[in-house]
């Protein structure tokens, strides 16, 4: 009979996940020997919030993440970070350390214990799909595969504690798996692509928006053909950055409501065929309030619904759509002739590096090997004007927003995928949150290059209307400086022809590389200048 953890991690191992992110504790220890002795290496982070940033950037790349933790002050200490990969939808695993069965029954006042033995799990249903405690060794089994179910299905973290008298307890395997939580109706599925392509035929500007859905699902190669067959223009949300090769000629950039490039919302918001794979519909994602979009022109498909106009088609998995559709040889041909490609609105700095120039010499940099993190604040709005490759990836927070996932989200990127060079674009107020997690990135042997926005704010909330507020001042640092004291290598950059030899001399290194890019709190990102504006107009109405 096959051992509870030991089970776990072999399941787990079979559906491509050869790392953990977490610390041991007390509770956990025993989970944590289960760990080691299995395929999947144990990656011990600084902090448990980084652990699950890291676990969240692994699992868009691989497909399933793992995050172990102990109980108490570890779980706790990680529901922000899993909060937010389950606002992004990201596919990952928590495994918690408890207090024994037999514990709980004699000892109700156990350390780390906060107001009964069941808060924890209690708090992760709010941040997961599923959750629950692995206290039976005759339902272990039953309840593992329908936490790896949903977590597969619908791309979202599940929560599995277990008592720490039960890692090794024998468990019996169940005979017959459940069915899965969603399956395709054929019948259901068959006459939502009669309405699309009925649509589509009338249609006589239909476009493509895409979102990371599409990446979650690993469908990217589907949706080119899709766009290719069907010759229309395509776009992205911030989100779904990077699912399309920008450099494609039927990309258009991304759609970002009124704060977007006036185009690709044209584009998009007068289209009578929008087709939205893989979309959140979230304000972050869709310009803060400022998309217009058409719902009885769109065609709405996500792991959780398809919608077409107003008619909602249950029972359809958002895989088998895409697949279905891609794959049909009746789809109407477009004229592509008019698709005006991606243009970014930067330009080079001649002297003072400014984010404009900044942004125009990482255009150049970037390659078909990057994987390009970054934080929150105007490094997450300037990727607006980042022009991607064919065969780099792009990963953020956001929808969640939650700062400090640049750093630890580099760490899970780059041994999800340790054949791409890692970017990470960071304000120096993420980097304050989380930038020791480089000591991790050291004894790792990791190479990223860790681009340091240094302007000592807030910039995001010193824009929109705070220039003056102290609040919105940080502590200033010698991000370059530091670079040395944690084993790395820095660089300070005041013009563009110093970011330019920087990144080029990064990209050579054999540790990590800091740069540490000192930018006025007055210079910001064109999408933020022109989010703020519109900030500002909806404050004056």
């Amino acid at each position: 009979m096959p051992q509870l953890a030991p089970h776990i991690f072999e399941l787990l191992h079979q559906q491509g996940v050869q790392h953990s992110f977490g610390i041991p504790g007390d509770f956990a220890l025993t989970l944590y020997d289960a760990l080691a002795e299995s395929e999947i290496e144990p990656i011990v982070m600084t902090h448990e919030p980084c652990a699950g940033f890291a676990a969240d950037a692994y699992s868009r790349i691989r497909g399933l993440g793992l995050a172990v933790v102990t109980y108490g002050v570890g779980g706790l200490n990680m529901v922000n970070s899993i909060a937010g990969a389950y606002a992004e939808k990201s596919p990952l695993v928590i495994l918690s350390g408890a207090p024994g069965v037999k514990e709980r029954q004699y000892h109700d006042l156990l350390h780390h214990k906060v107001k009964t033995f069941d808060t924890q799990r209690r708090v992760y249903e709010e941040v997961t799909l599923y959750s629950t405690t692995l206290n039976d060794p005759r339902t272990a089994d039953l309840k593992i595969h329908r936490a790896l179910d949903y977590a597969m299905t619908f791309k979202r973290p599940v929560y599995l504690e277990i008592p720490r008298d039960l890692v090794y307890a024998e468990i019996e395997e169940v005979e017959h798996r459940p069915p899965p939580i969603k399956r395709t109706d054929a019948n259901t599925l068959e006459e939502a692509l009669t309405e699309i392509l009925a649509m589509l035929e009338r249609a006589k500007s239909p476009v493509i928006l895409v979102g990371s859905e599409v990446h979650r699902f690993g469908l990217q190669s589907q949706v080119i053909a899709l766009a290719e067959k069907l010759r229309v223009p395509v776009c992205s949300t911030i989100l779904g950055k990077s699912v399309f090769p920008e450099a494609h000629p039927q990309y258009i950039g991304i759609y970002n409501g009124e704060a977007g490039a006036p185009y690709v919302r044209n584009t998009v918001e007068e289209s009578d065929c929008l087709l939205m794979l893989g979309v959140f519909m979230t304000d972050v994602n869709l310009g803060m309030f400022t998309a217009h979009l058409n719902p009885s022109c769109a065609v709405y498909a996500t792991s959780e619904r398809v919608a077409i106009k107003h008619h909602e088609y249950p029972h359809i998995r958002f895989e088998d759509f895409i697949n279905t559709l891609s794959n049909n040889c009746n789809l109407p041909h477009k004229n592509s002739s008019t698709i005006a490609r991606m243009k970014p609105r930067v330009a080079p700095s001649p002297g003072k590096i400014s984010m404009s120039g900044l942004l125009y010499e990482l255009n150049q940099f970037i390659d078909s090997n990057t994987l390009l993190v970054t934080d929150v604040g105007d490094v997450l709005f300037a990727a607006d004007d980042i022009q991607t490759r064919e065969g780099s990836s792009f990963l953020t927070s956001g929808f969640y927003a939650s700062m400090g996932f640049g750093i630890p989200g580099v760490i899970g990127a780059q041994l999800a995928d340790p054949f791409r060079r890692a970017i990470a674009l960071v304000g120096d107020g993420g980097f304050q949150m989380t930038g020791m997690e480089l000591l991790t990135v050291k004894r790792l042997g990791l190479k990223p290059i860790i681009i340091v926005i240094n302007n000592g704010a807030f910039a995001t909330l010193r824009i929109m209307g705070h220039q003056d507020a102290d609040f919105v001042k940080i502590a200033s640092l010698d991000y370059a400086q530091l670079a040395f004291v944690l084993g790395g290598c820095g660089f300070e950059v005041q013009t563009g022809q110093e970011l330019r030899e920087a990144l080029s001399l990064a990209r050579e290194r054999d540790t990590f590389s800091i740069l540490d890019v000192r930018i006025s709190a007055d210079d910001v990102s064109p999408a933020l200048q022109r989010l703020s504006a519109l900030f500002a107009k909806k404050l004056k109405g």
